[in-house]
This record gives C-alpha cells, structure tokens and sequence, in this order.
C-alpha cells in the first residue's frame, strides 16, 4: 500500500515540471513568470530530496558524511534562486537532480519498487528542465 500511496504522490509531484512548459508556451503564465515559478518548484524538490538523504543518514546510521551531503540540495536550490541566472540555474538544478539519483542509487538500500520510481520521476523532471531550457532558448 505504500507503494501505491508514493507512486501517486511522486507522480501528483510531476505536475509543475509538465505544466509549467506548456503553459507559457500557450500564453498562460508570462515567460519570466513561469521560468520564476518552475525554478522556485525545482528548488523546492531538490530540498525534498535532500530530506531524503538525510532520514536514510540518521534512521539506517549511515557514516556521518551523508548527513553532510544530504544538507547540498537544499543549498544548491538556493543559491540557484539568489544567485545564478535563470538559464544557467535550469543547468545546474538539472545535473543536481541527476546526481541526486545517482547519489541514492549507490548509497540507499531502497526497494526495487522505490528504484524505479525514482527514476522515472528524475527522467520526466530532468525532461522538465530540457524543455524550459529550450524555451529560455527560443526567448533569446
């Protein structure tokens, strides 16, 4: 039942990676508007993830470094939203969420179930990030 209850929640969390694109490409939301609120949901995930790390760090008493590294996405997400341009915090909050992944999938011992979740949901946010960077692109 967990499984089921994260899968729709994981999936429930997609929704700004998708919509956002496609909404300034339809005249929804302002181009700076959208690029602001996607980057801002962006940061707010890769905390989430980071929260992650850091309950496997403390519950499964994983080596203290965890807890260290599990404190990075938070900190990059913000120093994508107070410091780095638009374009280039799209760049770097992408590669984030992919080393993200990469992180868990060698340091967590998760399910099977929650692996491929993971992956899915990295892939359609990192498609996410693909898209608003083409948009940035275009808008040039």
């Amino acid at each position: 039942m967990l499984n089921y209850h994260s899968r729709i929640l994981g999936y429930a969390g997609l929704i700004p990676f998708i919509a956002l694109p496609f909404y300034i490409l339809w005249g929804n939301v302002s181009y700076f508007e959208g690029i602001s609120y996607f980057t801002q949901y962006s940061a707010i995930i890769l905390s989430f993830l980071g929260g992650i790390l850091w309950h496997e760090g403390i519950s499964q008493n994983k080596p203290v470094k965890q807890l260290y590294w599990s404190m990075l996405p938070s900190l990059i997400g913000w120093l994508c939203l107070i410091i780095v341009p638009p374009f280039a915090a799209l760049i770097v909050l992408s590669i984030a969420f992919l080393l993200i992944l990469v992180f868990e999938l060698r340091t967590l011992d998760s399910p099977s179930w929650y692996i491929s979740l993971r992956v899915r949901l990295t892939a359609v946010t990192i498609g996410g990030h693909l898209m608003m960077i083409w948009l940035v692109l275009q808008n040039r």
